[in-house]
């Protein structure tokens, strides 16, 4: 596989999962869940949104976790350079 292939592939897996929408699906379930306390947050901070998103990459990570060992150590080696 070439670069232009690969490439070809991640917006193929992109464009059948899209990202945003999971985004969005997991932000109502934040939101939805009571656990968030942000009713005192100021208006120009980031600091609650920060914390869900921090929590729905952590989530989406999880569900994208490779399986096999092989899968999941080069996915390691990857994140030392990302």
């Amino acid at each position: 596989m070439n670069n232009a292939q690969l490439t070809e592939k991640l917006k193929e897996l992109l464009d059948i999962n899209p990202p945003k929408s999971e985004i969005a699906r997991l932000f109502m379930k934040a939101i939805d869940s009571g656990v968030l306390n942000y009713e005192a947050e100021e208006e120009d901070s980031y600091r609650t949104a920060k914390i869900i998103y921090h929590a729905i990459l952590c989530e989406m990570a999880e569900q994208w976790k490779p399986l096999t060992p092989s899968n999941l150590m080069e996915s390691k080696k990857l994140k030392v350079y990302l």
